[in-house]
């Protein structure tokens, strides 16, 4: 077997765990909007603070991870971001939530993607979508799995003990995972996957080829264009991963039936990763992207309308499936414009854009739900903003 699937499975434990975790807020809003009577735009804040800290990190992070390697600077990441969930569980004040929620946790969380799909990418040439599907489906996995987890604990032990504990258990699991992870084939005398000296990689760069520098690949326009792109896609789908379990319990589901559409919508999102990466490996990155965004849209307005737990629950796989597709093309279509010469910078200069673009989602969402009192509206708008995203992305090609 070659190392590199080794590296895959290394990076989705920590995205598993990172993911998991930090989207579990979900299940926890209810509990802090119902103890200490914060508004939803309050509570929401606190994860659009998140998504900026979050993105802006990503940037140093891969910076790190390029100059460093991707283990201390994921072990770091890990530690920080165990610390910044664990101290969730003296939060009293609505200040605590954004420095710990949006601020601690969040700046470990931007060790848990662009460290993960730069190093993937260097470590691959041949099927470098599915590698990075399958190393990035904790966004999706996260959920399915730490979403029950949450929920029990909560259950059991109250939302305090839970966050403590949850910071415990995915701080350390990160930590674990990093110790596998190596910057590129290289260091272990060995050649990326499917590698032949002369294939070229998704989307005709060369391998390790494309705009070198940071300072290259931001004096680009197309790039700006790319990310602006990208962020539209984040600040729909944001709204989604952070209200999703408050919409299906207004529309009738107990806390038990909330966590279970989240479950289903995490179950979703891994289906939807491995198959937008295959399909991004038969067509490429951007129209897999565009199908991707498309049919999301559709989904969320058919979610937003829809009526009774079967149709929730079958929904919430749907739409996972075509949200979780399109976050994986994230780093296949920043990989098809941009090449892997400067990948920890160039995923995380992307993801600090896509963070303070997204980062309008949850805010504007839960400002929509305390005047409207209802999240549909929110989720109309969201579905209108996949489809500025779709529209955007026909202008991404290389010239």
């Amino acid at each position: 077997m070659h190392f590199g699937w080794v590296i895959v499975a290394a990076c989705l434990v920590v995205g598993v765990c990172g993911y998991g975790t930090y989207f579990s807020f979900t299940l926890f809003y209810e509990h802090l909007a119902a103890e200490f009577g914060w508004s939803r735009a309050a509570i929401s804040g606190a994860m659009s603070v998140g998504l900026i800290a979050y993105g802006i990190c990503g940037f140093p992070m891969g910076w790190c991870a390029d100059r460093f390697g991707p283990r201390p600077t994921v072990v770091a990441g890990g530690l920080i971001f165990g610390l910044g969930t664990g101290l969730g569980s003296l939060v009293t004040e609505v200040w605590q939530l954004f420095a710990l929620y949006g601020g601690l946790s969040a700046i470990g969380m931007g060790a848990v993607w662009s460290p993960l799909v730069a190093t993937i990418s260097r470590w691959f040439e041949a099927r470098r979508g599915v590698a990075i599907s399958i190393a990035t489906l904790g966004g999706g996995a996260g959920t399915f799995f730490m979403a029950p987890l949450a929920e029990l604990l909560i259950g059991q032990l109250g939302w305090r003990q839970a966050y403590l504990w949850l910071g415990v258990i995915s701080g350390g699991l990160i930590v674990l995972a990093a110790l596998f992870l190596t910057r590129d084939p290289g260091r272990k005398g060995m050649r990326p996957y499917g590698a032949t000296g002369a294939g070229p990689a998704i989307g005709g760069m060369p391998p390790g080829g494309g705009v070198e520098g940071a300072d290259s690949f931001l004096r680009d326009g197309l790039f700006w264009l790319m990310s602006l792109t990208l962020g539209l896609w984040w600040f729909a789908g944001a709204i989604v991963y952070v209200h999703i379990a408050p919409f299906v319990i207004e529309k009738g589901l107990d806390s038990v039936g909330a966590a279970a559409v989240v479950a289903l919508f995490g179950a979703g999102n891994c289906i939807g990763r491995i198959a937008m990466g295959m399909l991004c490996d038969r067509i490429g990155a951007v129209p897999a992207y565009r199908w991707s965004i498309g049919i999301s849209a559709l989904v969320m307005v058919a979610f937003a309308l829809a009526e009774g737990a079967t149709s929730l629950y079958l929904l919430s796989v749907v739409l996972g499936i075509f949200v979780g597709g399109a976050s994986t093309q994230i780093s296949t279509v920043s990989v098809a414009l941009f090449g892997t010469a400067s990948a920890g910078a160039l995923m995380g200069a992307v993801l600090a854009l896509v963070g303070i673009v997204g980062a309008g989602g949850p805010v504007l969402s839960g400002a929509i739900f305390d005047a409207a009192q209802s999240y549909a509206p929110a989720f109309h708008a969201g579905a209108a903003v996949f489809l500025l995203s779709l529209w955007l992305s026909f202008a991404l090609k290389r010239r």
